[in-house]
């Protein structure tokens, strides 16, 4: 069984819940169209919600670059440093878990960082929405189509690196 562990900024800690549920086969996602990729295959170490630079930095071990933007108390970085932070943040919670797949996101001004992580292969792409934190343009679709496509790719992944059917 493969382990996978999240550590999530934008998507909220979703990706990780979704994925054991599903793992964990509760009636309320039996329907979903990737039960029978996950369900049985995968096990959930971690999902974690990490807003916080100082969080991130001191739970995985890992040092970000210094944020493109001022929001609040979250870490908001342009697309192409949310790129590199998703990455940090997949191999941070790798490195300490030692877990078969991580995956890392974050969001701040443009269509976001995600990064999935296996044993052999780095996967980092964006969402197909452009939001914008800070004026709080599109984050919840961008949000939407941040889970929907890491699933995606996840189960491409689960087909094609671990040849998981059903």
């Amino acid at each position: 069984m493969l382990s996978i562990a999240t550590a999530e900024c934008f998507t909220h800690g979703k990706i990780g819940t979704t994925i054991h549920k599903i793992a964990s086969g509760y009636n309320e996602v039996k329907e979903h169209p990737y039960y029978p990729y996950i369900n049985g295959h995968v096990k959930v170490m971690a999902s974690m919600f990490i807003p916080l630079k100082y969080s991130a930095e001191k739970l995985l071990n890992i040092k970000l670059p210094i944020p493109d933007y001022k929001y609040e108390y979250a870490k908001a970085y342009s697309e192409k440093n949310d790129l590199k932070v998703s990455y940090l943040m997949a191999k941070g919670v790798k490195d300490i878990l030692n877990c078969d797949i991580s995956i890392g996101t974050t969001a701040g001004v443009g269509r976001g960082g995600i990064c999935i992580l296996t044993n052999k292969n780095k996967y980092v792409f964006t969402t197909d929405v452009y939001g914008d934190l800070i004026n709080g343009k599109n984050i919840i679709e961008r949000q939407k189509n941040g889970i929907k496509k890491t699933l995606d790719v996840l189960v491409k992944i689960l087909k094609e690196e671990y040849n998981i059917t059903y």
